[in-house]
């Protein structure tokens, strides 16, 4: 898949003091978790990013040429018990959530240019892992074309209509039209 990426990015990446990094930000109930996968706070688009550093874990994001979704993984690992309530309590399925990749220039500790989304898409299952005195929380995140294999139950039915759009007067008749009795080309 062509990928439209910044000019800069192109020259920046021959330099010796540039390296890649992820952002990730995750929505909750409790607010916005902004992660990235250095050490100390980044701001991005007015935003501050705490760092995660090796603590932080994204699975490899798999693209096909055809419409299907694929998810991702988020983890943060070496975190304390007490963290556990939290993440199960403020991280609740369908909610936003967006992986970037950016360049950091490590002699000034500014991105180069903006970042590039890599993964745009919902909050699905939270999945937590203990060995005692530290925890992983791993959230699974679907691409937002999850939605298109989701079932739509619809009828076309005067009650489903009223649901939808109260005072609607569309299929009020519809029910007698199953056994009207229409002749065609005879007065």
């Amino acid at each position: 898949m062509a990928r439209n990426l910044h000019s800069d990015y192109g020259t920046a990446v021959q330099a010796d003091e540039v390296h890649p990094i992820l952002l990730a930000k995750i929505n909750t109930s409790g607010g916005d978790v902004r992660i990235w996968s250095g050490v100390g706070d980044l701001t991005y688009d007015a935003e501050v990013y705490s760092g995660a550093g090796k603590l932080m874990g994204v699975s490899p994001i798999n693209e096909k040429t055809d419409l299907s979704a694929n998810g991702v993984a988020f983890s943060l690992s070496g975190l304390p018990g007490a963290m556990i309530s939290t993440a199960l309590g403020q991280v609740e399925q369908g909610r936003a959530c967006t992986l970037w990749v950016a360049l950091l220039n490590t002699s000034t500790g500014v991105l180069v240019n903006d970042p590039y989304e890599m993964f745009n898409g919902f909050t699905d299952v939270t999945i937590i892992g203990e060995d005692g005195e530290t925890s992983t929380i791993v959230v699974n995140a679907e691409n937002r074309l999850i939605d298109l294999e989701r079932t739509r139950i619809r009828r076309y039915t005067d009650e489903d209509q009223q649901n939808e759009y109260s005072g609607d007067k569309g299929f009020e008749f519809v029910p007698a039209l199953q056994d009207k009795v229409v002749i065609f080309g005879k007065s």
